[in-house]
């Protein structure tokens, strides 16, 4: 199946369970969907296809512009996923490290087993999950991707952890090239939230 077909396929089966949950699909160019909840945090489910197009794995994980400078500019297909891989869906653990594979190789098998598998797990796992996630504080225990640590931390006043994040952070930052827009983007908000916690 050619990405184009699955983006479409994957935008209707999963609109069709999805969009009356209060998601959206609005302004992606793959097949992204979202919400917001309160001022400062989204759901994301986020299929996508494997590299051999034969199969897809579906991502679920709760993100927030206050975890991440570059939010606006990624929204909402490259944002990153604070939860890392702990943001599988399978029918083995619900939401965490096990990669499922979904087949999608031809369109009836991806229907049949959207209809058969898919669905039940994003009502019964995926939703029920991200339902647990309304602040950012919320958030912090299942972060397992470092550059977003710090930035939460320092949102809900965790001074102390958040300075040595941060610190790790820009160490980390100072490795990669920094004369690319993001990289020097990420670490001058770094360095802007260590000069107020000092």
């Amino acid at each position: 199946m050619k990405e184009s077909e699955f983006n479409l396929l994957a935008n209707e089966l999963f609109g069709s369970v999805l969009l009356p949950l209060g998601f959206t699909n609005q302004g992606t160019q793959h097949c992204t969907f979202y919400r917001k909840v309160g001022e400062e945090v989204y759901h994301f489910i986020m299929p996508s296809m494997g590299s051999r197009r034969v199969w897809y794995q579906v991502h679920v994980f709760p993100h927030s512009p206050a975890i991440y400078p570059l939010f606006e500019h990624r929204f909402p297909d490259n944002l990153g996923i604070p939860t890392d891989r702990c943001s599988l869906l399978s029918e083995y653990d619900g939401v965490n490290v096990t990669q499922q594979q979904f087949h999608c190789k031809y369109e009836e098998g991806f229907r049949r087993g959207f209809t058969r598998t898919v669905q039940p797990l994003l009502l019964n796992a995926a939703v029920p999950y991200l339902d647990q996630f309304q602040t950012v504080a919320d958030i912090i225990p299942v972060i397992r991707h470092p550059s977003f640590l710090g930035f939460a931390l320092h949102h809900v006043g965790r001074s102390d952890e958040a300075i040595a994040a941060l610190q790790r952070e820009r160490e980390r930052l100072k490795r990669l090239d920094t004369d690319n827009v993001d990289v020097a983007t990420l670490l001058e908000h770094v360095d802007q939230l260590l000069g107020q916690e000092a």
